[in-house]
């Protein structure tokens, strides 16, 4: 069995108002996505791989003020597993969700005088690195007490970066 695309040669109101000529190009339009579909299904994969994200549960251990900012810190944390009921579960050893430079999506647009949309001056207040705890004269920095869902996202340079999304422990000082 053969398979021949058409040629259409004249006539008028062929598939509605379209001419033979729109007809020949939607014929050629079809052979070649056709004939490219596996570089059409390669670059569709290709565009996507800068918005790919990665997941996972980690510990915040310690966190240090970013230098010029004010209430905005890099976090370290590390891949973290909840212990089992029986004795617990060995903690995984992958170093990809391990890392100094993680941020906060909150704190972004913190500055001096205000934190995730609310005011430190009115009423006075302040606030500490999450997972942080206020031990009567400053926040904790070290031996931090919290558990994040961390996404990794990589740039199309291949630069990695990572994110959570967390409120920031608060204090009124009034």
């Amino acid at each position: 069995m053969t398979y021949m695309d058409p040629i259409f040669a004249g006539g008028k109101g062929l598939f509605g108002k379209a001419n033979s000529a729109v007809c020949n190009n939607w014929t050629d339009a079809a052979r070649f996505a056709k004939a490219s579909g596996e570089a059409v299904q390669w670059a569709q994969i290709e565009a996507s791989k800068p918005l790919s994200a990665t997941r996972a549960l980690c510990e915040v251990r310690s966190a240090v003020l970013i230098t010029g900012q004010n209430n905005q810190w890099n976090y370290q944390v590390r891949l973290w597993t909840p212990p089992a009921a029986s004795g617990g579960l060995t903690q995984p050893t992958d170093t990809w969700f391990s890392t100094d430079t993680c941020k906060n999506l909150r704190e972004y647009y913190n500055d001096a005088s205000n934190v995730d949309g609310m005011s430190l001056t009115t009423p006075a207040a302040t606030i500490g690195p999450v997972g942080s705890k206020w031990n009567g004269t400053v926040w904790t920095t070290t031996n931090l007490e919290a558990h994040v869902d961390v996404t990794i996202f990589r740039d199309t340079a291949g630069a990695v970066y990572y994110y959570f999304d967390r409120p920031n422990p608060m204090r009124c000082t009034e």
